[in-house]
């Protein structure tokens, strides 16, 4: 793995017991940034204010099994301002399971779960509940970092594969770690990094994914490269017409293939905030090269259009031994956010492309609900227990 400064407070995280070791170790500061936070008062009691109201100092990670008394959504189109069209497209929620993964030599790992809620097309109200139209996904955080390891959503399970899962005598969480990448710690404010890794993903139409079947997989599949990048910024979150908060936030931008420290033939990637305050995710955009098979001006328009997010961070500059990405354009004329990526797509070849941001959600419109416990309406159950097998 290799790595460069990209140029330009860490926070205290108190440690979490992890169930079933004798003494758990301090979690890696990234914890910090992918669970949702409530405000509590000088006893530690959670509080009915939300975290875009109290202090930081006011603030903690959510534990499992405790209410959280609002939910963070993104921000509906134009126009969408009446009745349960203003609590916007979905709600997020970003909280730890009380069981945590582990590995053959006993390492232990929180597991974190980011729920999408969408509400039924026929209730638009209807949230609080998983169904067809809802997303979950379980991220693992352990000693060096976290990652990305596995998914259901659409009637489908997903295995993200990490450049362990083929190593001989590997077992539980490990073989998924290193896939879809966060650092263990963040850089320091207008800091960033950069580094390669290897993942595949499986899908399944059932949750039994067995021992033998996994590893036949695992056997058989060749991991790809990707390029990832991450930098702490200072973000201003909303909508165009409505902006929430300015937080300090990590970029990330995974590309989905790499090449010699370029983004090789990726042309798509997903650009994730993560917030202490909100965690996975505190906003979610989707961005697309200029020769990719869809109509990417047409969406392009359409997401600029929406209004439902303020402009786009960036990571700029020579970010990667062969990856300059230029500053992000507001694109009045043409009504488009855009940046200017060079880098290596080929061994032998370099391009110049523009990206455009092509979808939006920023999940800031935070709003006072019933208090509910996350984990009861989206645990283990909904995953299945073949599964979560996985992890331990």
């Amino acid at each position: 793995m290799r790595r460069i400064a990209i140029a330009g407070g860490a926070s205290l995280l108190c440690g979490l017991a992890v169930p079933g070791s004798a003494q758990a170790p301090a979690q890696p500061e990234i914890y910090d940034w992918l669970v949702m936070n409530v405000c509590v008062d000088a006893k530690g009691n959670i509080t009915r204010s939300t975290p875009l109201q109290c202090p930081l100092s006011q603030q903690r990670d959510l534990r499992p099994d405790e209410a959280v008394p609002y939910a963070h959504a993104d921000f509906p189109d134009a126009g969408k301002t009446s009745g349960c069209a203003k609590l916007g497209i979905s709600r997020r929620y970003g909280y730890p399971l009380k069981q945590g993964g582990k590995d053959e030599a006993d390492t232990q790992y929180r597991l974190v779960v980011g729920w999408t809620d969408y509400p039924p097309l026929k209730q638009p109200c209807g949230f609080g509940r998983f169904d067809a139209r809802d997303m979950a996904t379980i991220v693992a955080v352990g000693p060096k970092g976290a990652s990305l390891v596995g998914a259901h959503h659409h009637g489908q399970w997903f295995l993200t594969l990490g450049a362990q899962a083929a190593q001989k005598g590997r077992r539980g969480t490990a073989r998924f770690m290193d896939s879809w990448a966060f650092p263990a710690q963040i850089p320091p404010p207008g800091r960033g990094d950069w580094s390669n890794f290897t993942r595949k993903t499986l899908k399944s139409d059932t949750s039994a994914f067995s021992a033998q079947s996994l590893q036949a997989d695992i056997n058989a599949r060749q991991l790809r490269p990707t390029l990832q990048l991450w930098k702490h910024i200072r973000f201003q979150y909303g909508s165009a017409a409505r902006p929430s908060a300015t937080l300090d936030t990590l970029l990330h931008i995974p590309f989905t293939s790499a090449t010699e420290g370029g983004p090789g033939a990726a042309r798509g990637s997903e650009h994730i905030y993560l917030t202490r305050e909100l965690g996975y995710v505190t906003r979610w955009e989707n961005w697309a090269r200029d020769d990719a098979p869809r109509d990417v001006l047409g969406l392009a328009k359409r997401a600029y259009g929406s209004g439902n997010c303020s402009p786009p961070g960036a990571i700029e500059g020579t970010v990667a031994p062969n990856l300059r990405m230029g500053a992000v354009i507001d694109d009045k004329g043409a009504g488009v956010y855009k940046q200017q990526v060079t880098g290596k797509t080929a061994i032998d070849r370099t391009e110049t492309h523009i990206w455009y941001m092509i979808g939006c959600h920023d999940f800031t419109n935070v709003q006072s609900t019933s208090p509910l416990i996350p984990e009861n309406l989206v645990g283990e159950d909904i995953f299945g227990a073949a599964f979560m097998a996985q992890f331990r």
